[in-house]
């Protein structure tokens, strides 16, 4: 049944020039399988949305604290690249001031 796995569900994978109908057969076969892929793929949405749902309800409070200190932990290291980048940007500068000269 075309190219819609239970694994990858974006709208490029339910192209209608990919379905295994497309073996000279007419198009309404092809429509046919992509609209199945749709609905599978709506169906994982849905899914997924009730999935969060659920884990707000029963794991939120938790999940704030553990997204907080990620949170944390990601602006640490951009602060830490930028100082490294200002650092480079330093030596950089120096070093075509003493060529220069």
């Amino acid at each position: 049944m075309g190219d819609c796995s239970d694994n990858s569900c974006s709208t490029n994978s339910c192209d209608s020039n990919k379905g295994s109908c497309d073996s000279g057969k007419s198009d309404e076969c092809t429509w046919a399988e992509d609209l199945l892929c749709l609905a599978k793929c709506a169906k994982q949405e849905l899914l997924k949305e009730k999935m969060k749902k659920e884990l707000e309800a029963k794991m939120g409070k938790k999940l704030d604290a553990v997204a907080k200190v990620a949170v944390e932990a990601v602006i640490k290291c951009m602060e830490h690249k930028m100082e490294a980048m200002e650092a480079c940007n330093d030596y950089k500068e120096k070093l075509y001031a003493a060529v220069k000269s």
